[in-house]
């Protein structure tokens, strides 16, 4: 009797050994479920907080699409502004050609008046000595120089002497010959301002004059009567193939506002000579011709 009962405590001891061992097991196993579903779950809250960061701190791929499409557009945009600007700038440019650049022609300058030149720059070259009275050291503007040169050489082999009594003038020298010539008239009788006006339709007004910019010169005489010479009848025909036209002819004073002075050729160029005098017309007509028909 009392060994069964022994035995029957022993059995009760291995079967609650069993069940905590069981226990144990169950509570370890869960235990380490547990574990790992804490940790997939951080894992993927960590994963999901780092993706929620980097989304706000770059833009996806639309964005990303239009950051790179508006990007582009810039770049298009710019492309076409750099493009059309040297476009835009040709086409002002050969519309300024076609509408302005007859009458900036240098040759074209014009001093008068209404256009009075007071600093004018301009490279000057000597006339040859055999055609400058008193073998004076005159000069005219180089661009003109070879015309002119050609067009004494020419009169010369034709018979004709041509002699330079006046060609380029400073601003100065201009000055001294227009104040000689109101003293002329103020001792004369004439008021001072009716002196001014006399001696300007005589001797140009200081900045006024071809003289100044160097592109005219006086030949032989200095009176009217120069237009019954050999020298005025050889200009008339020739003077143009050189590039040079009568600056105040008869008839158009009240344009130029000054006398006729058949001695006084200007250069123009060949081109403009021969127009003007097919359409007879001084400089200014001229000029205002070319705006209007440029």
């Amino acid at each position: 009797m009392k060994k069964n009962k022994n035995k029957s405590n022993k059995f009760f001891v291995i079967s609650v050994i069993i069940l905590l061992l069981v226990f144990s097991i169950v509570v370890l196993s869960i235990a380490i479920k547990y574990k790992d579903v804490n940790n997939s779950s951080s894992q993927s809250m960590n994963n999901s907080t780092v993706s929620k960061v980097v989304s706000e701190e770059t833009p996806d791929s639309d964005t990303n699409s239009d950051v790179s499409d508006e990007s582009s557009q810039i770049d298009d945009d710019s492309s076409d502004i750099e493009s059309s600007e040297p476009v835009s700038t040709a086409s002002q440019s050969d519309e300024s050609k076609n509408t302005t650049s007859k009458t900036d022609e240098w040759q074209l300058i014009i001093a008068n008046s209404d256009n009075i030149v007071t600093d004018y720059y301009v490279d000057l070259s000597v006339i040859p000595s055999e055609f400058c009275q008193d073998g004076i050291d005159f000069e005219i503007d180089s661009r003109a120089y070879d015309d002119l040169v050609d067009m004494l050489n020419a009169a010369e082999e034709d018979g004709v002497h041509l002699n330079v009594l006046s060609s380029y003038r400073s601003y100065e020298y201009q000055n001294t010959l227009y104040q000689n010539k109101v003293s002329y008239y103020l001792n004369m009788g004439y008021e001072q301002k009716e002196a001014e006006t006399a001696a300007a339709t005589v001797v140009a007004v200081p900045g006024t004059s071809d003289h100044n910019l160097g592109l005219a010169c006086d030949f032989n005489y200095l009176e009217q009567e120069f237009e019954n010479t050999d020298e005025l009848v050889w200009l008339k025909e020739n003077a143009e193939r050189f590039g040079f036209v009568m600056r105040y002819p008869k008839g158009k004073e009240t344009v130029t506002k000054i006398i006729y002075e058949p001695w006084h050729y200007r250069y123009v160029g060949t081109e403009h000579a021969k127009k003007m005098n097919e359409l007879n017309m001084c400089l200014e007509e001229y000029v205002d011709y070319l705006k209007n028909n440029g």
